[in-house]
């Protein structure tokens, strides 16, 4: 397999990004060592520092509110930055980035949010793997770790965690499938997400995040953003009282 240097797949990912306004503001998100900007491992990430970061972003808005919706709106921006660019490098490109959690960096805004995830390995052609293999260290070696760490330093569960990072993958497939059109290596992706087992039997976390009914998309799980005071509804959301607000056949990521 073919090895791409992180500068250079940064460079390919962010040029077919920018080719499309469909995609264009997911370039910028992955970065390579030449990225001068200061940084920090996964295992800063929700330390009490970066909480407070996040607490105080949301506490200018509100008096009172319920953390596990702040921290559950906090992991949906992040994985609107990891996400996008991976997936894009993988089906469009035939890439798989170097992502593994404990062998990248971030970028954090002031905000708290994650700005960009800096990647210091090569990443490998992988045109002739199938989709299980080559998204397995995503699946396994970063969001696994992360929805460790989120359910160690905070009070979301695992449940809502896995929901998540599946309607933000769900959603990213729908947007390339709408820039770039369908594609076996597009299909084979989608695959994941309705396998209910990975290879060797153990539970699939992304299965059966999203369904449609009459042609409308919802999430199995809610992300709990509703539970703050402005009570607003992500798009996909089960509760139904948000139901009459959204009638959007297709997806994209919140």
């Amino acid at each position: 397999m073919t090895a791409i240097p992180p500068t250079a797949i940064c460079r390919e990912i962010d040029d077919l990004a920018a080719s499309h306004e469909g995609t264009a503001s997911f370039a910028g998100s992955l970065v390579g060592p030449e990225d001068l900007r200061p940084t920090l491992p996964a295992d800063a990430l929700l330390g009490s520092a970066h909480r407070s970061l996040i607490h105080d972003r949301f506490a200018r808005r509100f008096d009172l509110f319920d953390e596990r919706a702040t921290h559950s709106i906090w992991m949906k921006w992040y994985l609107n930055v990891v996400l996008p660019p991976v997936l894009l490098a993988d089906i469009c490109l035939r890439r798989s980035v170097a992502i593994s959690l404990d062998k990248v960096r971030f970028v954090i805004a002031e905000d708290g949010r994650i700005a960009a995830v800096q990647i210091g390995h090569e990443s490998l052609q992988t045109s002739e793997q199938d989709p299980f293999r080559r998204l397995q260290s995503l699946v396994f070696d970063h969001l696994a770790p992360l929805i460790d760490l989120l359910t160690a330093r905070t009070k979301l569960t695992r449940r809502v965690c896995w929901s998540n990072a599946g309607n933000t993958f769900e959603a990213m497939l729908r947007r390339i499938e709408q820039v770039a059109g369908p594609s076996q290596r597009l299909a084979e992706a989608q695959e994941i997400l309705a396998s209910p087992h990975w290879p060797g039997g153990f539970p699939n976390p992304l299965a059966g995040a999203v369904h449609y009914r009459n042609g409308v998309r919802t999430r199995r799980i809610c992300c709990l953003q509703y539970r703050l005071p402005d009570r607003r509804f992500c798009s996909a959301c089960p509760v139904p009282e948000a139901r009459p607000q959204f009638s959007h056949p297709t997806g994209h990521p919140d």
